[in-house]
Parts: structure tokens; C-alpha cells; sequence
């Protein structure tokens, strides 16, 4: 359920150079932040006044794992997004 909701807000996934972060963004301009590295790992949300879909999901993700220029959240409800950067932008994947 939460996945499936991500996936239908997704806009782009942003990965800085050395893939120790990522934002994703979602069509109402908030977005999730996340940092991965061998001394770090946390998601912040980020919306631009009252309300966004990030900070609804932040508590409802489970955990998640950042790779490369690939992002796979788990949501408490046992659903996955998986979000991966190539050549012709993001492609997104819900799994219930």
C-alpha cells in the first residue's frame, strides 16, 4: 500500500557523486532524503510548508538500502519501492 502510494507521487531520484546520498522527489515538491555510508544511515523529510507526502511516509518506512544509483525502501506494511537511475532518468517499481 505505502509503495504503491510512493510510486504514484514519484517524480526523479537524485544521487550525489559518490552515492552516499539520494533525494526522492515527489510531485507535490517534497522529498525524502537519505544518507548511506559507513558511519551513517538515516531518511529525512523535507516539504515546503504544511503537509507533502514525505513527511507521511518518513515513519512508515521500515528501513532501507541505498547502492549506487539504485534505492530500495521498505514500507511497515511489508510493501518495497525500488527506485533506479539510468540513462533515461528514473524508473520506479512498487511490490506488494
Amino acid at each position: 500500500m505505502w509503495a504503491a502510494r510512493a510510486r504514484a507521487a514519484a517524480r526523479r531520484l537524485r544521487v550525489g557523486r559518490r552515492s552516499f546520498e539520494a533525494q526522492l522527489v515527489f510531485e507535490d515538491g517534497s522529498l525524502l532524503h537519505f544518507r548511506h555510508d559507513p558511519h551513517t544511515r538515516w531518511v529525512q523529510a523535507w516539504a515546503d510548508g504544511a503537509g507533502g507526502l514525505a513527511p507521511e511516509l518518513e515513519p512508515r518506512i521500515a528501513g532501507f538500502e541505498l547502492k549506487g544509483r539504485r534505492l530500495e525502501l521498505r514500507f511497515d506494511d511489508g510493501s518495497r519501492l525500488e527506485a533506479r537511475l539510468g540513462a533515461f532518468g528514473t524508473r520506479f517499481r512498487a511490490h506488494e
